[in-house]
């Protein structure tokens, strides 16, 4: 008889309404994911064979538009000034912790944050999310962590005083740090530049109740690297030092298992065009998913969707076959998961970690909200 599906808590997902859409910095009436993506939608993306065993989510923001506020304005706690500035990030906060009240499934919101501008915009950001009094503790548990990417944004940002401080001051407070690097699009010296901060922050003395660092997709590393090729690659080798050392830096720092399928090669003339896709996606992916597990062992490693981020390779991907009759995005990762977790040697009480344990120890998730 099969093993049943381990308790899963999805680890990375977005959501925003129609009606979020201006809101949002990287969309257009062009993109494949300019529409509403509710929770109602992420729900009836999950199929009604893994409801007994889906025990939540973590919400990761979705880069709503902001502008930066003047140093003045920060330095004198202007704040109709911040709020004009971050109205939209504030927003996003407000949007889903409502939805945290009429759904025990959302489990954890980490926003946006401030952090290129340093601790005392950071501390001006948190008053504006009321955290704070006993009327907002509820509102203060549901938030567990920050993210601001850098994968997009210029050579230096995640080494500046102000973010190494910033990301310093949250992972003090018992917070994730989330981390966004993209190795194949942006180049091995955005992981080499988080690898540096981060260092420069766990090397000093610090309590024993810190938060966490939590790496986002594998840092997106080149899926299209032929499969013979890629122990012996560069990139590969580059990638699993910089990783090594960080992973050995401090226990905090963990890695998701995510955002694979915005990665794979997704044209015709790619390995997917043959009718044996599924094999040629497990051949690509196992020798970067087996030295996650190498490095970071079974205990720092969490699942995530990238819901709906991972429905666009997987429309791509799987283009010929019937959309009636296939099993979606989410289904399709959280099956090819478990293959990956074997191929990579990872046994029964390992891989209920992976799929949920490690998510409620890294973003400090209350279990009697997960049981």
């Amino acid at each position: 008889m099969a093993n049943l599906q381990p308790p899963i808590i999805d680890s990375h997902i977005h959501l925003f309404t129609a009606e979020h859409l201006p809101y949002l910095a990287w969309t257009s009436p062009t993109n494949p994911l300019h529409s509403e993506h509710s929770i109602s939608e992420y729900l009836a993306s999950i199929p009604e064979t893994q409801r007994d065993s889906f025990k939540g989510f973590v919400f990761i923001e979705t880069d709503r538009v902001h502008t930066e506020p003047s140093q003045a304005a920060i330095a004198s706690n202007d704040e109709k000034a911040l709020k004009t500035s971050w109205e939209w990030t504030i927003e996003e906060f407000n949007f889903v912790y409502k939805l945290s009240e009429q759904n025990e499934l959302v489990r954890g919101i980490v926003p946006w944050a401030p952090m290129n501008l340093g601790v005392q915009a950071l501390e001006r950001f948190w008053s504006l999310l009321e955290l704070e009094g006993e009327s907002n503790k509820r509102r203060k548990e549901m938030l567990k962590g920050f993210r601001y990417l850098v994968q997009d944004k210029p050579k230096g940002t995640i080494l500046k005083k102000e973010f190494v401080d910033s990301m310093e001051w949250v992972w003090r407070k018992g917070l994730a740090v989330e981390i966004g690097v993209d190795v194949r699009s942006g180049g091995i010296w955005q992981l080499e530049e988080a690898v540096l901060a981060i260092e420069s922050i766990v090397k000093k003395d610090v309590p024993d109740n810190v938060g966490s660092f939590v790496i986002n997709h594998l840092c997106k590393p080149p899926l299209n690297t032929s499969p013979a090729d890629i122990p012996s690659s560069e990139i590969f080798k580059g990638w699993s030092g910089l990783l090594t050392r960080v992973a050995s830096a401090h226990p905090s720092i963990t890695m998701k298992l995510s955002g694979i399928f915005s990665e794979l090669p997704h044209n015709s003339e790619s390995y997917l065009s043959t009718h044996s896709k599924e094999s040629v996606i497990l051949d690509l992916v196992s020798p970067w998913v087996n030295e996650v597990f190498n490095i970071f062992g079974s205990y720092r490693v969490l699942w995530g969707s990238d819901w709906p981020v991972c429905k666009l390779g997987f429309a791509e991907i799987y283009a010929d076959i019937d959309a009636g009759s296939a099993e979606g995005a989410w289904e399709t990762w959280r099956r090819l998961t478990g293959v990956l977790m074997k191929r990579a040697g990872i046994m029964e009480k390992q891989s209920e970690m992976v799929w949920g344990g490690n998510t409620v120890r890294a973003y400090n998730l209350s279990v009697d909200r997960v049981d």
